[in-house]
């Protein structure tokens, strides 16, 4: 048993570490009835620990007894105050914190090498989260030191299977190491880049040009747009278009996509190629990455949740016009009010219905 100090505050770490991007603000005009447009990012930074541990949750104790969580990676609210049933580290989530930390298992005694990719089960293997919770963090390594982010060897906290699959396809040279679950390694020093997002998608501005360069692996520069798209969550669980056969009829000229069939190459080609994406709200909508300057996106979404500002964040910082569509909805049936498995959210249990002529008088 060790009492560590939970650490809450940027203060924190902007007083310990240099800051590599300031926090600034920013306007995103994405709806007329929006509840908020204006947006400031955080300060982001690189930490670097000596003689610390880290735990799968994932958390990092620090030589003088400080928990990390914030500003590198949330822990859920389910680990922090409900421990009797999730994994018995602690009783009470407070300022000072009696933990019971499991045994060390790994040693790494090498400096400037190894670099703390947090991640919690949950978010493992979302598209959105890896690439801009995760994978965004290599832009700070090489803003802050110069040095290719492939230099470096990376601790993920928990296997993501999409993790591996965009490191197999466009970074084969990247390595890594995955701990299992409940596990504890301990290193002489450790590399610890701060998260260039927060509250749900307010990303600092270079995060996603940064990303939108690799693109270039799959398709030659300057390739023109000629395609509209039209994402298909026909094999999803929810926010599926219930009158989808109505929509595609209507939808002449345009290409209906099924990311699930899709290699990470052929995904980032399909939306590098775009001039229009249509799309329900969801995770494959990570790939306007790859789109270029100017393209026109129209995201349909659910009247109650349009306060998600993540895409249009998103294109705001690509110089993509974006558009939120609003639809109405058909809820899901649930058994006695369970989320069914793989859902993250009940208010995610809905489908739309299009109203087709509106839709195409909105496209046109």
């Amino acid at each position: 048993m060790q009492t560590v100090k939970n650490i809450t505050s940027i203060k924190y770490f902007l007083d310990r570490f240099d800051t590599i991007d300031q926090g600034f603000s920013y306007n995103v005009n994405y709806h007329s009835t929006a509840p908020k447009t204006y947006f400031n990012s955080l300060p982001t930074f690189i930490a670097d620990f000596y003689d610390c541990f880290v735990n799968s949750m994932p958390f990092l104790i620090t030589e003088d007894q400080h928990l990390i969580t914030e500003h590198v990676w949330p822990l859920l609210h389910k680990y922090k105050h409900k421990p009797q049933k999730i994994h018995r580290l602690w009783d009470t989530w407070t300022e000072n914190i009696d933990i019971k930390v499991p045994p060390i298992t790994k040693q790494f005694d090498e400096t400037y090498t190894y670099v703390w990719l947090p991640i919690d089960e949950e978010s493992a293997n979302n598209p959105w989260h890896i690439w801009i919770d995760v994978i965004s963090k290599f832009r700070l390594l090489e803003k802050k030191n110069g040095i290719p982010f492939s230099k470096y060897v990376y601790i993920l906290s928990n296997p993501s299977k999409y993790f591996d699959i965009v490191a197999k396809e466009l970074f084969p040279k990247l390595r890594y190491f995955i701990m299992t679950k409940h596990c504890v390694w301990s290193f002489r020093h450790l590399l610890v880049p701060s998260m260039s997002n927060h509250n749900d998608g307010i990303t600092t501005a270079g995060l996603a040009p940064w990303l939108r360069r690799f693109k270039n692996i799959v398709i030659p520069k300057n390739t023109k747009p000629t395609r509209k798209i039209f994402i298909s969550r026909n094999e999803a669980k929810t926010r599926k278009i219930v009158n989808a056969e109505q929509v595609i009829m209507a939808l002449k000229g345009w290409e209906i996509v099924t990311l699930e069939h899709l290699s990470i190459p052929q995904q980032i080609k399909i939306f590098a190629e775009a001039t229009d994406v249509l799309a329900t709200h969801g995770a494959g909508l990570t790939n306007l990455l790859w789109c270029n300057k100017g393209t026109r996106v129209i995201e349909i979404q659910n009247r109650s949740m349009i306060h998600k500002k993540v895409y249009p964040v998103l294109s705001h910082h690509l110089n993509l016009k974006h558009e939120v569509y609003l639809a109405d909805t058909v809820p899901i049936e649930t058994n006695n009010n369970k989320k069914p498995a793989g859902v993250k959210r009940l208010n995610d249990l809905i489908n739309f219905k299009i109203d087709v002529q509106k839709l195409i008088r909105h496209l046109n």
